[in-house]
């Protein structure tokens, strides 16, 4: 007991000496139009640290759990696009597919690229260039060896950069130090090559950042990359972007007013590809999950708003007001113009994203989607909302309590609309009207078996989805099967309608671009869509004497569609690379990830071998390149 008592003294002790805000002053303190801190120092990051955690840290120690115990019993616990590159490659074709990107103008890395003749991949530790085009005389032209595990890269005619993570040596740059200290750490570094000889790539350049590669984006000769870093709370310790060992740039670090359960570091980092001018940067504090999107003038970063449990507690009735607000989510703007990265503004919104295809900009103001859970009434509620944000990041326009009950699976903005997919049971997509910024309203909606978990624009009215089929269980639930493809006629936005739809195999198969976008192709002039596949098909047996009796099998490769957007999809052929193994994981040997055009060549690439196939007929096969 008297134990307990001097615990309860401490604790009061506490809170008459550390110099916070109180938390029961909610007014002053998260709320929903706070800017973020300037840090610019190392002491400012420490005392930033010292401040702002004590009181969490004090909530969190033993001491103040037994005391509470005592004052508050009972107390809860809480497009792809055929186009040619801005620099030609001689010899090589005359149109080619570039990575399948959200915002034109606006690339994004990827583990592979391509300039008309070249393939460039990123596999394991090495970098591997392939003369491709004609496809009668592929070669592997040379294999780079990378330190630790390529992330991405970007092509820009004889110049190409790869971000490369690694565990190992890194230097702290403090302000008391002549020279800089050596930590262990997470780390990426960008190297820059000199291809104009492709048989013998010369590294010119190498830029260390901190954290590991999150992200990539690059608009016109300038990249821009987003790295994560874990933080140090018992040494914190200030970003810094190096070359060698001679410091490039210590940012500013950007701190909410007051901190989350969990922090990380992330630096918004630029550089030109054609020069050695300074790198430019920014780094700021968020939580663990971090949605990117990047338009030609402005990056927004947002994430998941996690205040510590204790956030919003009414201290004499022992309860949070918290759940009751729902998930909100916080997100940044930063202004971009040729390679200068500068914080422009901060705001919230209710609900979490999907991915960067939740977040659009048009026309200076933002707009997203978002699904949210609340709970009320001792059950959780969940439907899901659009808003329109200013410039200043202030809420303008919304639209909520969509679907209630479902979560949003896929979302496309395009000008004044968007297309957006909900699911529980079956698949509503919902036509969206954003021509009013200030008054969002609904156009249309079409409800359908199964879901599209991407959407992608065909022409300005017709759209395709790419997700999974379903079907209905005895008990009433729903249970995914194949992979389904459809095309919606979006002509009437009152009443959008399926022209066709197509189901890949049996529960089980799926498709990389289910989960990432940069794997599905289109070229409209030629009438071509290709998705990777690994399909799992029924084998039915015959020497049985039962009847209906099945086994199921393997095949991967790649789906090779025409489209008519009159009648639908036509079976142009499929592309197989190698026989499937029973327990072979989609992403494993010769299974397709990517696919590439060039003229009048298809290329499919997985993570050993290029098949170069005639447009045409894709099962004329052209060309078979093993690295």
């Amino acid at each position: 007991m008297m134990i307990r008592i001097a615990a309860v003294l401490i604790v009061l002790l506490v809170l008459l000496v550390i110099p916070v805000v109180s938390v029961t002053d909610t007014d002053s303190i998260g709320t929903d139009t706070e800017t973020l801190i300037e840090i610019t120092s190392e002491q400012e990051f420490k005392d930033y640290i010292e401040n702002q955690t004590r009181w969490y840290d004090q909530l969190y120690s033993s001491s103040y759990r037994e005391a509470e115990d005592i004052m508050y019993e009972a107390a809860p616990m809480p497009s792809a696009s055929m186009a040619t590159a801005g620099k030609s490659v001689s010899d090589g074709a005359a149109e080619y597919s570039t990575t399948n990107v959200q915002v034109t103008g606006v690339d994004e890395a990827d583990y592979l690229k391509n300039d008309g003749k070249y393939i460039y991949i990123l596999r394991d530790s090495s970098l591997i260039i392939t003369d491709v085009y004609p496809p009668q005389s592929g070669t592997v032209v040379s294999e780079t060896e990378l330190d630790g595990s390529p992330a991405g890269m970007f092509i820009d005619g004889d110049l190409l950069v790869t971000f490369i993570n690694e565990y190992g040596n890194r230097y702290n740059y403090n302000d008391e130090e002549i020279a800089p200290s050596s930590i262990r750490g997470d780390i990426t570094r960008a190297w820059i090559f000199d291809i104009s000889d492709r048989a013998h790539p010369e590294r010119i350049r190498e830029i260390t950042f901190p954290g590991t590669f999150e992200n990539g984006r690059m608009i016109g000769e300038v990249v821009y990359v987003i790295t994560r870093d874990s933080m140090y709370y018992s040494e914190p310790v200030m970003p810094a972007i190096y070359e060698g060992t001679d410091l490039l740039i210590r940012p500013s670090l950007w701190c909410p007013p007051v901190p989350m359960n969990q922090f990380n570091i992330y630096t918004l980092a630029s550089f030109d590809l054609t020069d050695t001018r300074n790198v430019q940067a920014s780094s700021f504090l968020m939580g663990w999950d971090n949605t990117l999107y990047v338009s030609a003038d402005n990056a927004y970063l947002a994430y998941k708003k996690w205040n510590p449990y204790w956030w919003n507690w009414n201290w004499q009735s022992g309860s949070s007001s918290q759940s009751d607000e729902g998930q909100k989510s916080v997100i940044h703007r930063f202004g971009l113009d040729e390679g200068e990265i500068t914080y422009q503004a901060t705001g919230t919104f209710p609900g979490y994203l999907l991915n960067q295809f939740s977040l659009d900009e048009f026309e200076d103001n933002i707009r997203v989607a978002t699904t949210n859970e609340q709970y009320k009434t001792d059950t959780w509620v969940q439907d899901n909302n659009v808003y329109v944000l200013s410039p200043s990041l202030d809420i303008i326009g919304r639209l909520e309590h969509l679907a209630q009950g479902e979560k949003i699976y896929s979302a496309r903005f395009m000008g004044d609309l968007l297309y957006l997919v909900t699911f529980k049971q079956i698949d509503p997509l919902f036509v969206i009207d954003l021509s009013n910024p200030r008054q969002p309203g609904i156009l249309g909606e079409l409800k359908i078996p199964g879901y599209s978990d991407y959407l992608h624009p065909y022409d300005s009215t017709h759209l395709i989805g790419v997700g999974k089929d379903t079907e209905e269980t005895v008990s009433g639930g729903v249970v995914t099967t194949g992979v389904k493809v459809a095309l919606f006629d979006i002509s009437d936005l009152n009443n959008p309608t399926v022209i066709d739809s197509r189901v890949i195999g049996e529960k089980g198969s799926t498709s990389e671009v289910l989960e990432d976008h940069k794997a599905f192709l289109l070229d409209r002039n030629k009438s071509i869509m290709v998705l990777p596949i690994k399909e799992i098909v029924k084998i039915p047996l015959t020497d049985t004497i039962f009847p209906d009796s099945y086994t199921t099998a393997s095949w991967q490769g790649a789906y090779v569609f025409g489209i008519d957007p009159k009648s639908g999809f036509i079976d142009t052929g499929r592309i197989a690379q190698d026989q499937m193994r029973p327990n072979d994981y989609y992403w494993s040997g010769s299974s397709v990830r990517r696919s590439a055009v060039m003229d009048s060549v298809l290329y499919t690439i997985s993570d050993n071998r290029i098949i170069g196939s005639d447009i045409n007929n894709p099962e004329n096969r052209l060309m078979m390149l093993n690295f």
